[in-house]
């Protein structure tokens, strides 16, 4: 199935605004939103490889991490449904196992897809969601009671938390590829960051020119530790002239809360394009171009293209602003 989505290029679509002529540039959206209804945007691109991994290593069951809003988990779920893969969910928070009746309903449906959810401490998911398969002991020992009897924990593909690996990295560029089709001298790329690989795989499979550069914003304060991971997959892709990228900061206050500043730009702004965001990714992401727009740092001429990543399965069961993913 996989195969089917990732080779039909989604629409890049041309905006229309009086502010785009005053600056003299052009301004495009990549709808990756449009690509599945749940195994959508970036998630798509990072799954592709894994799952061929999957298959090509004769595995028998995969295991992945995410909270109960996880557009991670809701995509892997519905990949799992439909290529008939047992998936483990390890999910954030043991106060839910017994509580069915607090599950957020990204849960329930993937739960309702085959998923069977592994609710674990927030002290242990802390240690857990970025480790390797020797550590699926721990999971079965220390949570047998919701353990599936009948999964051998051999055999078992260990996908990290947001499906970012070196696999999810590689997977990014068919959709670097796809911009490079359709806007061949594309000067500015606006992408959301959150666990890094897909800005890995559109840097190292971008092919860089004089002034083109990918605006990258995170939706949680940029780390170190993040750069230095996003650096090494990229080297690690053997790229030999990646794209050049940046941090652009925005005033979000905490992952999932936008600030007034974002939440004005949405409601006043962007909806004369009658383009729906998700509640996280997309909306400080977009206002970073708008802020950058206003203030003159995008010279004319230039050709602007904002990535929407996808998350709209969140905008019917997303939770109140600031609450924990």
């Amino acid at each position: 199935m996989l195969n089917e989505l990732i080779s039909k290029n989604t629409p890049l679509q041309l905006l229309s605004h009086p502010l785009f002529h005053v600056h003299g540039i052009e301004v495009w959206v990549k709808r990756e939103e449009l690509n599945h209804p749940q195994i959508q945007g970036n998630k798509l691109y990072k799954l592709y490889e894994n799952l061929r991994a999957f298959h090509a290593g004769g595995y028998r069951s995969l295991l992945t991490f995410g909270g109960a809003y996880s557009n991670h988990l809701a995509a892997v779920a519905a990949a799992a449904h439909a290529e008939k893969i047992p998936l483990i969910g390890v999910v954030r928070g043991d106060e839910l196992a017994h509580q069915p009746h607090r599950w957020s309903p990204t849960l329930q449906r993937a739960v309702a897809q085959g998923m069977h959810p592994l609710f674990v401490s927030r002290a242990d998911y802390r240690a857990l969601r970025m480790r390797t398969q020797t550590q699926i002991e721990h999971l079965q020992s220390n949570y047998a009671e919701q353990w599936p009897n009948q999964m051998d924990s051999s055999g078992i593909y260990w996908l990290p938390e947001g499906g970012s690996n070196l696999l999810a990295v590689q997977g990014v560029r068919y959709l670097a590829q796809a911009l490079a089709e359709q806007c061949p001298d594309w000067s500015h790329l606006y992408c959301a960051v959150g666990t890094g690989a897909t800005l890995a795989g559109l840097s190292a499979f971008s092919p860089a020119k004089a002034g083109r550069k990918i605006c990258a914003v995170p939706v949680v304060k940029a780390h170190a530790d993040l750069a230095s991971q996003i650096t090494a997959w990229i080297a690690q892709t053997g790229a030999s002239e990646p794209c050049s990228w940046s941090w652009h900061s925005t005033p979000s206050k905490r992952y999932g809360q936008l600030c007034e500043q974002q939440r004005t730009f949405v409601t006043e702004i962007w909806a004369q394009f009658a383009i729906e965001l998700d509640p996280i990714y997309t909306p400080p992401t977009f206002y970073q171009f708008w802020q950058d727009l206003l203030a003159q740092r995008i010279a004319p001429g230039s050709r602007v293209i904002l990535l929407h990543s996808g998350g709209l399965q969140s905008t019917r069961t997303h939770k109140p602003e600031g609450a924990q993913q």
